[in-house]
């Protein structure tokens, strides 16, 4: 009975913090609003940035992988497809990755 009674009470004492918070929200929803206008546009505005840098990164590691697989042809070593495989997949990868994430964020 009295664990009853003390499930009752914190529920009772939740439900009302609850709606004390929602009330106080609802006061300052301009000023949260405003807030996140201006996070959202800064934020979008770096993006484009950083959507362009990791292009940068996915052609030096092309440059990379390209030099890689070059010096293991020209030495005759055998697992060159392995190799060009790899490099080949991780680029796809890497652009398919960066074209998802631009057009979900943006």
């Amino acid at each position: 009975m009295i664990n009853a009674f003390k499930k009752f009470a914190c529920t009772g004492v939740l439900a009302c913090a609850n709606a004390v918070m929602c009330f106080a929200q609802a006061s300052k929803a301009g000023k949260i609003k405003d807030g996140l206008d201006s996070a959202t546009s800064t934020v979008t505005g770096l993006f484009d940035s950083a959507v362009k840098l990791l292009y940068a990164v996915c052609a030096i590691m092309a440059c990379i992988g390209a030099f890689q697989v070059y010096s293991k042809w020209t030495s005759g070593d055998p697992d060159v497809t392995k190799t060009a495989a790899g490099w080949i997949g991780g680029l796809v990868f890497v652009v398919v990755a960066i074209v998802i994430i631009e057009k979900v964020f943006i």
